[in-house]
């Protein structure tokens, strides 16, 4: 299979019609029936308001406090079960918005003193406001996945997709929350060490894919597979769809893009596929007088489309092909205009093997 995508790609006509490739959109599933879930009807303010003891002081003027959801589970190593409470700090006045300012994830051991919930652990995330709710909380930071190069979203409104479930993701017999917002974020808190961690979190885009959890090897252990629309400046519909793909490492969800992609035909063939096409595009309409393409160290038509040529040397890199991965980001690296590509593909190609740089 290698050796025809090679020949196919020195002569750049690969015609081959593939159905897209997408990643699976199905969330983390529990495998235990002993989950309870409960969803808290809007703006019915006396279900849940039990939780809002754990707040210090009220919400900020022009916020309210309103429990959205909860799970009864078994998250950590006691014998007893946790409630698990995601409260959103709202905004305006019943019915009329679906703003927030703040969201909070409650742990808490529900066989306290007098049967009073006490708290095991807190956290903030997906802050929208710029209020300071002066709850002693774990914040959770989201990162930027690698390779994407855009700017996360700074905010966002409509706390219905706010959302977490209950799945043991790290295959150690413990469950774990998958936390989500909307097609944003997600993130996931796990019992580790003797207390709840945020063993991973990321921003994602993609409009039409979801960020998933899905056990590859069939190890009992999830991958996190988290996409990203590849933007391309091109009047061609297609656009690939790039994904970063994490594993658990014992401690935490590390990167290893090369357990995704080693395999991957169908991905390289639709990029390479799409990359073909674009250069065809760009080749007709010289014919018609366009101007031409001005590269970035020549004046003619720049057959080296950047975006392409970058995700095609990453891909193979990862691959551990390593010579064509050269090829594609050698001249990313001299010609390109993008500072992120550049950077990166100078990086990659300082760890390739003497003899392929």
């Amino acid at each position: 299979m290698k050796k025809h995508i090679q020949s196919c790609l020195c002569g750049l006509s690969i015609w081959l019609m593939l159905s897209g490739w997408a990643v699976s959109a199905a969330p983390p599933t529990a495998e235990t029936s002993d989950v309870k879930y409960e969803r808290y009807p809007r703006w019915n303010f006396s279900e849940g308001r039990e939780y809002h003891r754990f707040f210090p002081t009220p919400a900020p003027k022009g916020h309210f406090y309103n429990t959205w959801m909860k799970a009864t589970a078994n998250i950590d190593d006691t014998p007893e079960k946790e409630t698990i409470v995601l409260i959103i700090a709202e905004t305006g006045t019943s019915g009329d918005t679906d703003d927030w300012g703040q969201a909070f994830l409650l742990i808490a051991d529900e066989t306290g003193t007098g049967g009073i919930p006490k708290k095991k652990d807190f956290f903030t995330f997906f802050e929208t406001s710029k209020h300071d709710f002066e709850v002693p909380t774990k914040a959770i930071e989201l990162h930027s996945p690698p390779f994407t190069f855009r700017e996360p979203p700074k905010d966002d409104q409509g706390h219905r997709g706010v959302s977490f479930e209950v799945a043991d993701l790290t295959g150690d017999g413990t469950l774990d929350l998958w936390v989500r917002f909307a097609g944003n974020a997600v993130a996931v808190i796990s019992f580790q060490k003797g207390e709840f961690r945020v063993v991973f979190s990321s921003y994602g885009y993609h409009g039409d894919q979801a960020k998933a959890c899905i056990d590859l090897d069939n190890d009992g252990i999830y991958e996190i597979k988290i996409p990203h629309g590849i933007y391309l400046d091109t009047t061609l519909e297609q656009r690939p769809t790039w994904i970063n793909l994490y594993e658990w490492d014992g401690t935490a969800s590390v990167l290893n893009n090369a357990k995704f992609y080693a395999d991957n035909d169908e991905f390289l063939i639709q990029l390479l596929r799409l990359y073909n096409r674009h250069l065809l595009y760009e080749r007709g309409r010289l014919k018609w007088n366009y101007k031409p393409i001005q590269g970035k160290k020549y004046g003619t038509f720049d057959i080296h489309v950047e975006t392409y040529e970058f995700y095609i040397g990453l891909t193979f890199y990862y691959r551990g092909e390593a010579r064509l991965a050269q090829m594609y980001l050698q001249r990313v690296a001299e010609q390109g205009k993008n500072e992120n590509y550049i950077q990166t593909a100078e990086t990659i190609l300082k760890k390739l093997p003497p003899q392929q740089r």
